[in-house]
């Protein structure tokens, strides 16, 4: 991995990108609505991320009405930086190097040589009673799956370094954000702190000790909006149009598009006639488990850019619940949305918008 970068902070507002590679970047996409702290790692049950060793980092959103909720949760009193979600996580403990971590998969591996914007948003919780000067986006070629829950042994590309009473007096979100130029091959993208308790730097807060027991000894972050965009324009790839599926015929690594996955007008409720499509989709799943699906909704021309990719990724995701629905497992889809910023079609045409607007698959072997 490239060296260490440290990131300027600064105080932005989060703009959007139809380009994101991220699934579900602000955590408002959950299979269960978050009750409380999660005490095991698969407790974890947001569309796109996941726990990458046993720490158990936590899920908290508007729709809780128990300790999870936003703004007012177990870890501190805090709106999301957008929408209504976000993730959290200790970064550092008095004692041991106890870490948690979030990950995700991005919608394609990055291209050697091609620049990348990478970004995020943090906050210190208000109840914990230790601000650090260390957090960190690593990037990946593999998925991280340990039983540890310590220090990841991995180079952070974008590393925030600061001063710690700088944290604790803002109370307010942070960003953080760096170009990237890639290696090639990197999928994976892990948020947390991966240096050592002796690399990191803990202040003690005054009048906070006791506000949580859970957060005496702890470091406490919450996390938003992360991105990864391409700079630049996005190569074109031209996904092969299926209108009935043929599950013996299925390529591993290859984008379909099912012309049959239709929804309600300018809606994301599926019309009836994409189930039997979808029905052997979930067919070949089950008689594959060693397979995963991917799945990336996209729009026409028409509306803005904000809604366009708020209509993508709810379409992804319809797509993704109706499987789920019918027994496949949640955690081997993944949905992302990317809105109109990979046409099909340049035209403004009618016939080109009906090209535009689609869902397209792709099957991948599970690691």
């Amino acid at each position: 991995m490239r060296s260490i970068l440290c990131a300027i902070f600064c105080v932005t507002s989060f703009y959007l990108s139809s380009q994101n590679l991220v699934p579900n970047p602000g955590f408002e996409e959950f299979v269960k609505c978050p009750g409380t702290h999660m005490i095991n790692r698969h407790e974890f049950a947001i569309h796109g991320w996941e726990s990458p060793t046993n720490g158990t980092p936590d899920h908290f959103h508007s729709c809780s009405a128990g300790e999870a909720d936003v703004p007012v949760n177990w870890a501190g009193n805090s709106n999301a930086h957008s929408g209504k979600g976000y993730a959290g996580l200790y970064v550092w403990s008095t004692g041991r190097n106890y870490r948690e971590y979030l990950q995700c998969e991005l919608a394609e591996p990055m291209t050697a040589g091609e620049k990348y914007t990478l970004e995020f948003y943090f906050k210190l919780a208000n109840k914990a009673v230790y601000a650090v000067n260390r957090i960190a986006m690593a990037l990946s070629a593999s998925r991280i799956n340990t039983t540890s829950d310590g220090l990841l042994n991995l180079v952070p590309v974008l590393s925030i370094e600061k001063d710690t009473a700088m944290t604790a007096a803002t109370g307010s979100w942070e960003h953080a954000m760096v170009e990237y130029v890639a290696q090639g091959g990197e999928r994976f993208v892990v948020i947390g702190n991966f240096f050592a308790n002796q690399q990191t730097k803990a202040t003690r807060l005054p009048f906070r000790y006791g506000m949580n027991p859970m957060l005496n000894d702890q470091s406490y972050y919450f996390i938003d909006d992360v991105l990864v965009q391409r700079i630049g324009t996005e190569p074109k790839i031209d996904p092969t149009l299926v209108t009935q599926l043929k599950p013996e015929a299925i390529e591993i690594n290859h984008l379909y598009w099912l012309k049959d996955i239709k929804f309600e007008f300018d809606s994301y409720i599926l019309h009836p006639s994409s189930n039997d499509e979808l029905a052997k989709v979930v067919e070949y799943l089950k008689a594959h488990p060693d397979i995963n699906l991917r799945v990336s909704g996209h729009t026409d021309f028409v509306g803005s850019d904000e809604y366009n990719l708020t209509l993508s990724r709810n379409r992804a995701k319809s797509v993704a619940d109706f499987l789920i629905m019918r027994g496949v497992d949640e955690h081997r889809i993944v949905s992302y949305g990317f809105g109109k910023s990979r046409p099909l079609s340049d035209e403004k045409t009618d016939e080109a918008g009906k090209r535009n607007r689609r869902v397209e698959i792709k099957f991948v072997p599970k690691e």
